[in-house]
């Protein structure tokens, strides 16, 4: 009977012992998988637990970030229990995005110890606004899970509105055009526009820093006209209160004029390049286009389509082997005396052109010539667009000379 008691002693004795060792190791031992489950920290059953208690909250606003650029906070957790607290961090499902990442200072904190959490967040993709999450898995049995929040806007550093490309349609020889256009930025409270270039010099501009009221109505120029204060303001509240895109903090009014007499005739491309300081050597660019109506215009033939704001002869597709030749009404308008015509030039060089006037058009300052364009049978096969075209420039004798131009595009095969 004795003999039987010790030996229940000692079983009782090596349990407690292997239990405690096992409670030990729980509280202790941390061997996490990130792609397995059952490896990550939980409560233990039998307790002593841990406490884990967040220093200064879980949530954290980084306010305004630009697209590209990278941040992280760090939070704090405090372990108030009577046991090791277990972390682990970046496991299976554990972010909401890619972009951010929790990294742990060290999984395990002793009792009435802290540790850091360090959450980073790169702005990778275009999006107004952000909000994810890093959660932190624990053994607390009241807080097997800590979700870290960060949130903020995504501010631009230069915005040009109402377009950084823009156009001014086909304009008359005399015609002189102002383009009203503004640079703002929702990342700085102020800057400075340095200076504006126009590689041509054709382009005349000017600026003025916009106030804060011009800054309140370019926010809510899409709901509210611009001397609608009362409307403006509460469409603004709107937009803050939303979480929208940030409000324009700073920025400047342009003006370009355009003097049409300056411009050859056919299409156009102007660029401007603003440099600001909002970083080194930052540029931005806007570009104006639009067309300048020639001397030339064609009338409807068949077999060719003339598009006057590119000052291009389209004659469509044909067989390299047979050529193609089109007879076409051709208006030259504004002439003052009685020159003669006479071409000057073609590109490609095989461009055949002849050109013969009406005299019984009755147009005072206008006159119209028959054009007969050819272009040779076996001529090596060519493609021709609004970008490489071909280019037939004609003179004008009469009281003043004139040069003129015309473009050709056709695909020969």
């Amino acid at each position: 009977m004795r003999i039987i008691v010790i030996i229940l002693t000692l079983v009782v004795a090596i349990s407690g012992l292997f239990l405690g060792v096992k409670a030990w190791r729980e509280s202790t031992t941390v061997t996490v998988r990130l792609d397995d489950p059952s490896s990550l920290p939980s409560p233990s059953r039998n307790g002593p637990h841990p406490k884990a208690v967040i220093v200064g909250g879980t949530e954290y606003d980084f306010g305004i970030m630009e697209q590209g650029q990278e941040s992280e906070h760090v939070f704090t957790i405090r372990n108030d229990g009577d046991a090791p607290l277990r972390l682990a961090a970046n496991y299976k499902g554990a972010n909401t995005c890619e972009c951010t990442v929790g990294k742990l200072e060290r999984n395990l904190i002793e009792p009435g110890q802290t540790v850091h959490v360090t959450v980073s967040w790169g702005v990778k993709k275009p999006a107004i606004s952000f909000a994810h999450s890093a959660r932190i898995r624990t053994n607390d049995p009241d807080m097997v899970t800590i979700p870290f929040l960060i949130k903020g806007v995504i501010g631009r550093r230069a915005v040009i509105k109402p377009s950084p490309d823009w156009g001014v349609g086909q304009l008359e020889p005399d015609d002189i055009v102002q383009v009203d256009l503004t640079v703002h930025t929702e990342i700085a409270d102020n800057f400075k526009l340095l200076k504006i270039e126009n590689p041509s010099g054709l382009l005349v501009t000017s600026s003025q820093v916009m106030t804060d009221k011009e800054l309140a109505a370019l926010a809510a120029v899409d709901s509210a006209a611009p001397d609608d204060t009362e409307k403006i303001a509460k469409v603004n509240a709107r937009l803050k209160a939303g979480n929208n895109r940030p409000l324009p903090r700073a920025g400047y009014k342009i003006t370009a004029t355009v003097d049409a007499s300056k411009f050859p005739a056919g299409p156009f491309v102007e660029t401007l390049t603003l440099h600001t300081d909002l970083a080194d050597n930052h540029t931005i660019n806007f570009r104006l286009r639009g067309s300048r109506s020639g001397a030339i215009e064609f009338m409807a033939a068949r077999g060719s389509e003339w598009v006057s704001t590119k000052l291009l002869l389209r004659l469509g597709s044909f067989s390299a082997a047979k050529g193609k030749s089109l007879k076409i009404p051709m208006m030259i308008k504004n002439v003052e005396g009685d020159g003669k015509i006479q071409v000057t030039s073609t590109k490609p060089k095989f461009l055949q052109v002849a050109i013969q006037r009406d005299p019984n058009f009755p147009a005072k300052n206008n006159r119209r010539y028959w054009m007969t364009l050819t272009v040779p049978p076996g001529q090596p096969p060519v493609v021709l667009t609004h970008r490489r075209r071909g280019i037939v420039t004609l003179t004008l004798d009469g009281k003043t000379k004139r040069t003129m131009r015309f473009f050709v595009g056709f695909v020969s095969r």
